[in-house]
């Protein structure tokens, strides 16, 4: 083993690079996950379906209301076919006709209203899609543009993630086969093995330092733990 403080210090190296490798792996994993998925397209997708397929519904509403007033109006050319033939001569039987054309002009009065109102609602439904249909274009434009930025930043964080991997490799061998032990079996205790001493705290455990530790900290022959977490104490020079 060489000098206490060397030893904490290259550990502690070792400890930052694997926190710039890891921070680098999460950055790319999320670039590359932007590049091939947008939040924001998703939700204009997912409205732009909804949308169409309420359209679509009211398109579908609109042409059955079409067709019942057309059999209505059909109806009603019969009655008064029948109404005016002569046909029908006994009081009786000329009192059900008229009955039943004046609800069959009822029925095809309603009828047009509500295919009148249907109209104005697929008239509002094709301005829907129409608007849906433009925010998903410029949303999808927005994001087709932003791909070779994207792209850019990807191969920088590649490239960068490659030049702390092979530091750290080497940075790695470095140490001392014990010290590196020691290193890794506080790292799967405690996460984080060496705590940087920041204004008389530890950086572990945010705690502070007793001023005797820090004292013995500068003059320490070998490693010292913080007495509140356990974890190696790290006081830069």
């Amino acid at each position: 083993m060489g000098e206490p403080m060397d030893i904490v210090q290259s550990l502690y190296e070792l400890q930052e690079m694997e926190g710039d490798l890891q921070k680098s792996k999460n950055d790319l994993a999320e670039v590359i996950s932007r590049l091939d998925h947008n939040e924001g397209v998703v939700r204009s997708r997912d409205r732009a379906v909804r949308v169409k397929a309420a359209f679509t519904k009211l398109q579908l509403q609109q042409s059955e209301l079409d067709v019942d007033v057309q059999e209505a109006v059909g109806r009603l050319k019969d009655l008064d076919k029948r109404l005016y033939s002569g046909s029908t001569a006994a009081p009786k039987d000329l009192l059900a006709l008229q009955h039943e054309i004046k609800f069959t002009q009822e029925k095809h009065e309603g009828l047009e209203a509500k295919l009148l109102e249907k109209m104005e609602q697929v008239e509002a439904g094709k301005k829907a899609v129409a608007t849906i249909d433009a925010d998903l274009a410029a949303t999808e434009l927005a994001w087709e543009a932003e791909q070779p930025k994207l792209q850019q930043e990807q191969a920088r964080l590649e490239q960068h993630a490659k030049e702390v991997a092979r530091a750290y490799q080497a940075a790695e061998a470095a140490v001392d086969a014990a010290d590196l032990k020691m290193y890794r079996t506080l790292q799967k205790s405690k996460g984080m093995a060496i705590a940087k001493v920041e204004r008389g705290m530890c950086s572990g455990c945010t705690i502070a330092v007793p001023s005797h530790e820090l004292q013995q900290l500068r003059t320490a022959t070998t490693p010292m733990r913080c007495s509140s977490c356990g974890r190696f104490l790290f006081s830069p020079r």
